[in-house]
């Protein structure tokens, strides 16, 4: 019977992560090539409102109830920002079979969705199922890994098969500052300062700062630290760069400094980070790879 779990659970989609997220939540364009697995990113509005940025597409603004699915690809700019009463429940879906292929196919097409809670009952299992999974995350038991099967199925098939929702080419608003802050990720090690970054767009630093506050939910300086620790810790985990080398190009030009803002954001310094990596990656058996 144990063989027959594993196979069970090695056959079918699996929940690989489900977390709250701090925001803002940021994805960088990545040249990793450690793991191309392909993942379904869900994101869940548990309470409060969020602004979305997706490439060079315009902004959207989400409200409690909210969904967002995403297929990444390696080139994407992606921003989740919002308040000091926003909470998102973020999930990481593992499809495999015929539903990889399926993913895989409506992702070249439209690689993110973004559902409404008005457009739809459904959305309120997906909203109880998003809970019951954090309930679980922590129980670890062969048990709730099979539990979790059906639900993971349930969001690969939401993906799939729910063509008609808002998608982001029907947006028709856009923020002036949204172009500086994929400017920021672009280049995080630049020398940005606020004072001239309000003054490129004709503000006072004051107002400059509370206007990026209300698109990001976060003042520039908090953006571009948290933009430059994800950067960060991604070259960590993904290359065999000298911390040295990452600090300077994620704008740090003190190893002691950027190492003392990793360990505070994330809670281990960074040779631990790209340990923990090298652990999780090692653990992957081919059987959960099939």
């Amino acid at each position: 019977m144990e063989r027959l779990h594993q196979v069970l659970l090695a056959s079918n989609a699996s929940i690989e992560s489900i977390e709250h997220c701090s925001l803002p939540y940021v994805f960088l364009p990545s040249t990793s090539t450690l793991n191309n697995d392909c993942y379904i990113d869900i994101f869940y509005i548990l309470d409060g409102t969020g602004e979305l940025m997706f490439n060079k597409l315009p902004i959207k603004e989400l409200s409690k109830g909210d969904f967002i699915l995403l297929k990444r690809e390696n080139s994407d700019y992606f921003i989740l920002s919002g308040h000091a009463d926003t909470v998102v429940i973020h999930a990481k879906i593992l499809p495999r079979g015929l539903y990889l292929d399926l993913v895989m196919y409506h992702g070249y097409h439209e690689s993110l969705k973004v559902l409404r809670k008005e457009c739809t009952d459904v959305l309120y299992i997906a909203a109880e199922m998003m809970k019951l999974l954090l309930c679980l995350k922590n129980k670890g038991t062969q048990m709730n890994r099979l539990i979790e099967i059906p639900m993971a199925l349930f969001f690969v098939q939401l993906y799939v098969v729910e063509s008609s929702w808002l998608s982001l080419s029907s947006y028709n608003s856009e923020h002036k500052l949204s172009n500086l802050m994929l400017e920021i990720i672009k280049n995080p090690c630049a020398p940005w300062r606020v004072k001239d970054m309000a003054k490129k767009y004709n503000m006072s630093t004051n107002f400059f700062i509370d206007e990026f506050r209300k698109l990001a939910g976060v003042t520039p300086f908090v953006f571009l630290k948290k933009t430059r620790l994800n950067r960060g810790r991604k070259l960590l985990e993904n290359t065999e760069k000298p911390v040295s080398i990452i600090a300077r190009e994620c704008g740090y030009n003190s190893h002691a400094s950027f190492a003392y803002y990793i360990k505070k954001e994330f809670g281990f310094p960074p040779l631990k980070i790209r340990r923990n990596a090298k652990i999780n990656i090692d653990s992957i058996s081919p059987e959960d790879n099939c």
